[in-house]
């Protein structure tokens, strides 16, 4: 069975798997010979040999039964399967495993086995052939057949309330219907719907700003907070309040920004350092004197993206000036460049922080929420970056380089795992990369098996929202897609044919999508798949 994942298969191949054989009769003469049989306790296949001899039955165990391998998924070393995986025990399947009942044909239609039949609302099943054993067939298979239809009969024998055990109650809540499947509307609903477009959670908040300007070259981010003073209210430790500005193609260090919890607290700094400077005490950055002044928002991100021209920075939001035709030089053409990012992972190679400051700020900083005005090239230029130097900065960590610290590694793992303008499939290979365990990744809105999100370049799951829903709303077969399953082999199967319901070309046409038209087509395919699975009254 496992070998045929890849495209439907026949009721013929089901029976031959089985070791069965389909009787030559008709529709019509296969449900009266069931309903014979049954009358003369001759079991329920409708079949006129004899019934086969069986180690096990419904409900029963032995000791030397041998359990069953069963088909659990795919994994890979950008997995973070971790303990999330399981096997029957726990109630998880692969989707390409036939216990789950993902599979690509219409449900009540392959065979059933003995048992209590659960009501899914689709036609009544046909009649169980497995009790039809083959003449013919070999020892060896005979013992296949009887293992596999004593694990099969002991999950189906299973009440209703036990397979829905490891359910969580929003997802009980949802496929509590006559149809076991949720409603569309009830599906689509915005308090059940379980994904979000994740750039679009970046806020844009106008906090206090303090410039340090004039500051020496090898400045770092102790250095500026002990200027500033402990007992100043400055940004918790995980917003990452101090940004120090390096021009990123020459690397060199020009000034530094500080935000503070509102604009008071930012004035009380100022006036506290200008009273210095009137008392003959200004402050200093090693022996160098430096000038502190009150800034906002959109001077420190006029001087962290200095080619996002044909902008107004609105506070920390901003707003597209008019095209203008006749200097194409002044329009807008992204807030970083793909130079930007190489010139950044260059600059690792000198042993300072530098680099990996500018980069926590990059990231903390950049306006995700404008999706209209970024590109897919431009985000994967940043990722890349971003993987460059955290695989370079744990190397140097690991080796004791001076001034490379693990609280750097740390804090630019934690900026890169929290942005939200990266994929689940990003944050997995970063993971992956730096050992990231599972229950950090949770923590960071992770979900299950995030090395199969591969075409997901938006969708994210919503904080808060359960496993289990994320994965069974678009875990239902919509249509036999024969005419695909050949491509389909050539990516993961989680998320089944969304790809092809995308419909993403290749090429440069792709890479200048930005993230707001990318996150339309996501949207839109998980409706219309929503609405084809799933009943709408």
């Amino acid at each position: 069975m496992a070998g045929r994942r890849g495209r439907a298969m026949t009721m013929a191949e089901r029976s031959e798997d089985a070791g069965q054989k389909l009787e030559p009769d008709d529709a019509n003469s296969r449900i009266a010979n069931a309903h014979l049989a049954a009358e003369k306790g001759r079991g329920r296949g409708g079949s006129l040999k004899e019934p086969p001899v069986t180690t096990g039955g419904p409900g029963t165990e032995t000791d030397d039964a041998t359990p069953i391998p069963t088909v659990i998924g795919f994994t890979s070393p950008t997995s973070s399967h971790g303990q999330d995986g399981g096997g029957l025990a726990n109630g998880h399947f692969s989707p390409a495993s036939t216990v789950s009942g993902n599979l690509t044909e219409p449900r009540s239609y392959a065979p059933r086995v003995p048992g209590p039949l659960v009501a899914d609302g689709g036609p009544p099943p046909k009649f169980d052939l497995g009790h039809t054993i083959n003449d013919q067939q070999h020892p060896e298979d005979a013992m296949e057949q009887s293992s596999f239809q004593e694990m099969s009969t002991s999950i189906s024998s299973q009440p209703p309330n036990a397979a829905n055990e490891g359910c969580s109650a929003e997802l009980l809540n949802l496929i509590n219907t006559p149809s076991g499947l949720p409603l569309l509307g009830t599906a689509l609903d915005p308090d059940n719907f379980p994904f979000i477009e994740a750039p679009r959670t970046a806020q844009s908040m106008n906090f206090g700003v303090v410039k340090l300007k004039n500051i020496p070259f090898a400045t770092n981010r102790a250095e500026v907070i002990a200027l500033i003073g402990r007992n100043s209210k400055i940004l918790k430790d995980t917003d990452e309040p101090v940004h120090i500005i390096m021009e990123r193609v020459t690397s060199k260090t020009m000034d530094a920004y500080v935000e503070f919890i509102n604009l008071d607290e930012a004035m009380k700094v100022v006036d506290k350092h200008h009273q210095n400077l009137t008392a003959g005490r200004p402050s200093r950055l090693g022996d160098r004197p430096i000038e502190v002044e009150l800034s906002s928002q959109g001077n420190l991100l006029r001087d962290l993206f200095p080619l996002a021209r044909g902008l107004i920075w609105d506070g920390a939001t901003p707003q597209p000036k008019p095209f203008n035709p006749h200097f194409a030089w002044e329009n807008f053409r992204g807030f970083i460049s793909e130079e930007e990012m190489v010139m950044l992972i260059k600059h690792v190679e000198v042993p300072h922080r530098r680099p990996y400051e500018c980069l926590i700020s990059t990231l903390k900083k950049f306006p995700w929420h404008a999706t209209d005005r970024i590109t897919l090239s431009q985000r994967h230029a940043i990722y890349s970056a971003t993987e460059r130097l955290l695989q370079v900065l744990s190397t140097k960590v690991k080796r004791g380089c001076n001034g490379l610290t693990t609280q750097l590694l740390t804090r630019l793992t934690n900026a890169a795992l929290g942005c939200p303008g990266f994929t689940p499939l990003m944050k997995d290979n970063i993971s992956w990369l730096l050992n990231v365990s599972d229950r950090e990744q949770r923590f960071f809105g992770q979900p299950r098996f995030a090395h199969s999100w591969r075409h997901q370049y938006s969708l994210a799951p919503k904080p808060g929202t359960p496993l289990d829903t994320q994965r069974d709303m678009v875990s239902r077969p919509h249509a036999v897609r024969t005419q695909l399953q050949e491509l389909g082999q050539q990516t993961d199967p989680y998320w089944g044919y969304f790809w092809a319901e995308l419909g993403h070309g290749f090429g440069p046409q792709f890479d200048q999508l930005t993230l707001a038209q990318v996150a339309v087509a996501e949207f839109s395919a998980v409706e219309r798949i929503l609405s084809r699975a799933l009943p709408q009254y």
